[in-house]
């Protein structure tokens, strides 16, 4: 009666637990209450900010690598430049598929049950995040071939909002998007550097 008892109590504590774990805003770690924060922004201007830039993501994508083999076309960029941008996007994606399919972090609407997806939630993995690298690759590709201030501020701006908005909706976690951003940034820079 005694062993039936703590097991009892035990199978009580492991589900109390379990179910106080899945609840993510009330745990004390940095990045989940970072990634509760930005998720808990709310308000009818925040909220269109934020679906405007995320459903505008991959036609910007598209727009600012066509962009450049258009400069190429007008004689506003050389050829070589369109060619470092489009490797930057390129190598980025690649390198963003590969590593999702090799740490498979589950998204944060997948793992905590506060965390619901706005929108359409995505299948793929979450780590590192694909719209952030990417966003970051196609800023700093074109910082470094158009180094000027109405090239560079909203580049960086743009995607800094796309990173965040990513947060925003529950489909990453802070991390995911800090380190897309970082490995975006590092791949264009090396292509930059070393594509001749």
């Amino acid at each position: 009666m005694r062993r039936q008892l703590w097991m009892g109590l035990a199978l009580a504590g492991l589900l109390s637990a379990n179910a106080w774990a899945q609840v993510a805003c009330e745990r004390g770690a940095l990045e989940l209450r970072l990634l509760c924060a930005t998720y808990r922004w709310d308000g009818p201007v925040v909220s269109a900010y934020f679906r405007t830039v995320d459903a505008a993501a991959y036609p910007a994508f598209a727009g600012l690598t066509v962009a450049a083999w258009g400069g190429v076309l007008a004689g506003q960029l050389a050829r070589p430049a369109a060619e470092r941008i489009t490797l930057s996007a390129a190598a980025t994606t690649a390198l963003v598929f590969g590593l999702k399919a090799v740490i498979q972090r589950d998204r944060p609407f997948k793992a905590w049950e506060d965390i619901t997806p706005r929108g359409d939630p995505p299948t793929s993995y979450a780590f590192p995040s694909g719209h952030a690298a990417l966003a970051f690759a196609l800023a700093t590709a074109w910082s470094l071939e158009v180094p000027r201030v109405y090239v560079v501020g909203p580049a960086y701006f743009w995607a800094s909002s796309v990173a965040i908005g990513r947060v925003w909706k529950g489909v990453h976690y802070p991390t995911d998007v800090l380190i897309g951003a970082a490995l975006g940034v590092g791949v264009a820079w090396i292509v930059h550097r070393y594509w001749l």
